[in-house]
């Protein structure tokens, strides 16, 4: 179709992409090493990299610095001084539960974002290139001299972490420790130290990555974050846990990337021309369908503890709560300017979205990071059923239908796996779909939006913002009845069972593979309706709206708003939406720095559970700080020895 390519059109195609993977390769180790040893796998470890090639920006051409000094100071502030950070943030989520070491490190990548666009701003700052670029000419290849080192830099990095973890005693500490801190400290080790020194090399292979990043793309904080995110799928290939497999993986990715590219550079389909960005996507997400789940082993899972059952209430109470809040929004537009009713319209989509993640999070201990494509699938669908001549009504059912066989695929892999490779696989699902599909003739078009016009219902005409209002209010209203009747339900028992024991529902003869697939349809449905609704409200279905990042964004907002199947969904949409209509939080300051706020929120949220296990525990705490508590009991005698 494209024609054979000859061994010198792809040898400096495979050149760059041999240096590019060495790259996602180093970035990806140190992933891989923070995740076997913490039991914390780092959505924020773009963020880190974004971090360091920013500070050795500052040091380098703000501060005049030499590279090297420069390079080395970042080394050491991010790298060192954060992988330290890191550490006490992972201490104090090792028994926390899977969704709260997400929304952590979602939490400290919002966070980390905003501070550095607040400072250095959002547009891209071109870096020069601190490595030498003489060329060695190989094979009819010119090849620049940092290519070598950055290859170079990979392969020491991954055989002396594969030969520190094989040989020597602390290296077999640091995959012990994450299961059995105590068991550990016996032998003479301390943890702390252990783990310590993984977040440090971790984190210094993200500082690094970000550094030899910056030069070829320029720094800007959501390209490195994205490009970082890339190196999922290296770690993906070595299944979270193999070193040589993961700089393989590396490798495969940065030449697949760069040759597919080229081979595709002639197709005129946006579609096709998008399939080389996002093979680690598509490698990331087919690992997680197809692998054996029994090599995908979840690191920490020993020690975490189960969330608490949501609380439930009489009837009487939900009736009369539901009740006084369906006065207080009917009222909303009529003391509200008319120019807030829009966002107040959009909290209500908000609700819906934020309802489908709860009923998934909340009540069947699943995780979800991909809702917005969810949303994105019915707001699209809406549009073109609106277009085709479907009544409006219509046209939202089908928009909801649609999105469900999207549940049930991403069901596919929630029957294999749990925890963060769950989390993992819906994340790297909601970015293929946001990537393949949204500029494609399916969704949103060539021109990135699509129209969904406002509908005139029983011979009214609602288009206004209040008639909008009303119609999104009384929509929003049945989505709520649907989540009460499914928890009341036998569906909704099963839920509960599930999230809090899968293994004993199926032994008590349940099907916990239809009950998954049931939860993700009945959430992909209200996701398809809360999208189509979000559409609604500028009567322009965007792809922008529905970016990847406002899918992990939700699950962090969510966390720190209780967990009550329908008061913390609203709750959430008020804070996450609604909250801007008013002045202090239009203030430019606030403005700027609203995603440090709620960020530090996110982590605090996430933590603090773990920090008062800490506190309660003080004397756990000395003898892991200590070592072994046999050597502690021992060194008072010792040194009465000593002075005898």
């Amino acid at each position: 179709m494209w024609g054979v390519p000859s061994v010198n059109d792809l040898g400096p195609v495979i050149v760059t992409g041999i240096s590019d993977g060495a790259v996602y390769a180093i970035c990806a180790l140190g992933l891989v090493l923070t995740y076997k040893t913490s039991g914390v796998f780092n959505f924020a470890h773009g963020a880190v990299a974004a971090a360091s090639a920013y500070v050795f920006y500052q040091f380098r051409d703000r501060d005049h610095m030499p590279w090297g000094l420069a390079a080395v100071l970042a080394l050491l502030v991010v790298g060192v001084i954060g992988g330290l950070l890191l550490e006490r943030m992972s201490y104090a989520l090792a028994e926390a539960p899977t969704v709260m070491r997400v929304v952590a490190t979602v939490g400290l990548l919002v966070g980390l974002d905003s501070l550095l666009t607040a400072i250095y701003g959002a547009s891209t700052i071109a870096f020069k290139n601190f490595l030498p670029q003489s060329p060695t000419r190989v094979g009819g290849v010119n090849i620049a001299a940092s290519d070598f080192i950055t290859l170079a830099l990979a392969i020491v990095a991954t055989v002396g972490l594969y030969l520190f973890f094989k040989r020597s005693r602390l290296g077999v500490a640091m995959q012990a420790v994450v299961d059995d801190p105590d068991l550990l400290s016996m032998q003479g080790i301390s943890p702390v130290v252990v783990r310590r020194l993984a977040w440090t090399i971790g984190s210094c292979f993200a500082s690094v990555s970000g550094m030899l990043l910056a030069p070829e793309i320029g720094i800007n904080v959501s390209y490195l974050i994205l490009l970082i995110i890339v190196a999922y799928g290296a770690a993906a290939i070595g299944l979270f846990s193999n070193l040589p497999l993961t700089f393989a993986g590396g490798i495969i990715i940065g030449v697949g990337i760069n040759v597919l590219g080229q081979e595709l550079s002639g197709s005129h389909s946006i579609a096709i021309l998008s399939l080389a960005p996002n093979l680690p996507f598509l490698v990331l997400f087919a690992v997680m369908l197809f692998v054996p789940s029994r090599l995908l082993i979840e690191q920490g899972v020993r020690r975490v503890r189960r969330l608490r059952p949501m609380p439930t209430f009489k009837p009487q109470t939900v009736g009369v709560s539901m009740a006084g809040f369906a006065l207080l929004a009917i009222i909303v537009p009529l003391v509200a300017p008319a120019y807030d009713i829009n966002d107040y319209t959009a909290g209500l989509a908000f609700a819906v979205l934020f309802m489908s993640l709860a009923l998934l999070t909340w009540t069947s201990g699943q995780i979800s990071l991909c809702q917005m494509a969810f949303a994105a699938v019915g707001a699209s669908t809406f549009g073109h059923a609106l277009a085709a001549g479907f009544p409006w009504l219509l046209a939202l059912l089908v928009a909801g239908l649609i999105a469900m066989p999207m549940g049930a695929l991403v069901a596919i892999p929630a029957i294999r796996l749990s925890g963060i490779y769950l989390a993992i696989a819906t994340f790297g699902f909601g970015i293929l779909v946001e990537r393949l599909f949204f500029t494609s003739f399916l969704m949103f078009g060539n021109q990135y939006a699509i129209r969904t016009p406002r509908p005139h219902l029983l011979g009214l005409n609602l288009t206004g913002d209040k008639g909008y209002y009303y119609v999104t209010l009384s929509l929003t209203a049945l989505c709520c009845v649907l989540v009460l009747l499914v928890r009341r339900s036998r569906l909704g028992r099963l839920l509960r069972g599930l999230a809090d024991s899968p293994t004993a529902l199926a032994a008590h003869g349940a099907n916990t593979t239809i009950t998954r697939v049931f939860v993700f349809c009945i959430s992909a449905f209200l996701a398809g309706i809360g999208g189509a609704l979000l559409a609604g409200v500028t009567q322009s279905g965007s792809e922008a709206t529905y970016d990847f990042s406002v899918s992990l964004a939700m699950i962090a907002v969510l966390a720190f708003c209780w967990r009550l199947p329908i008061l913390s969904p609203f709750i959430a949409a008020f804070l996450y939406q609604v909250l801007q209509v008013y002045p202090f939080f239009r203030d430019a300051t606030v403005l700027k720095y609203d995603g440090v706020a709620f960020g530090i929120l996110a982590i605090g949220v996430a933590v603090w559970p773990g920090l008062g296990s800490i506190r309660s525990s003080g004397r756990a705490q000395e003898r892991d700080q200590r070592g072994s508590p046999v050597l502690a009991r021992s060194a008072p005698v010792h040194r009465e020895k000593v002075l005898t």
